[in-house]
């Protein structure tokens, strides 16, 4: 019997995906980023989202609020580029997130995945062939002939969320 890790009876990445997403932007210290923690903690608690979202996992609506009330304008630049968009395929998201990250190095992607990992985590860097993370699961990157937007089939069992994706950073 092998024992649990951090993180295998919670579902707390997307917390961690958040906090990650503004120290790469703000490069923050450690302290700043275990208060911004604590704060989005206290938050979740304070609206009596904390229980389920600790159990069930977090959603597009807790992300935008935590971004809304908690992180504001430490990071300015906060969009769901796909939003409204018929899923755009794997190259159109490939494309616009690495035009997005080679514009600037203060960016950063917050992603929803599914397949594989039921999770949320931030992408670092996109190369043609994959993308770097920077995640609380230990997930360091995703070989791009490994993803789709669309649904498990072979070895594409990465599901990327187009519709779930923030670009984040300054404008």
């Amino acid at each position: 019997m092998l024992p649990f890790q951090q993180g295998g009876l919670d579902s707390l990445c997307g917390i961690y995906s958040l906090v990650n997403a503004e120290r790469i932007i703000n490069k923050t210290s450690e302290d700043d980023s275990q208060e911004l923690f604590n704060s989005i903690i206290t938050f979740l608690d304070k609206e009596k989202l904390l229980a389920s979202i600790l159990t069930e996992g977090m959603l597009l609506t807790h992300i935008r609020a935590i971004l809304a009330e908690v992180i504001g304008d430490r990071i300015p630049n906060q969009r769901v580029h796909f939003a409204g968009v018929r899923n755009p395929g794997l190259n159109k998201f490939w494309h616009e997130s690495s035009s997005f990250l080679a514009d600037n190095s203060k960016r950063t992607i917050l992603l929803g995945i599914s397949g594989v990992h039921d999770h949320w985590t931030v992408i670092e860097r996109i190369s043609e062939r994959q993308i770097q993370l920077m995640d609380s699961d230990e997930l360091c990157r995703l070989n791009r002939c490994n993803c789709t937007t669309v649904r498990v089939r072979g070895n594409r069992r990465h599901v990327l969320h187009p519709a779930q994706t923030y670009f984040l950073g300054d404008a």
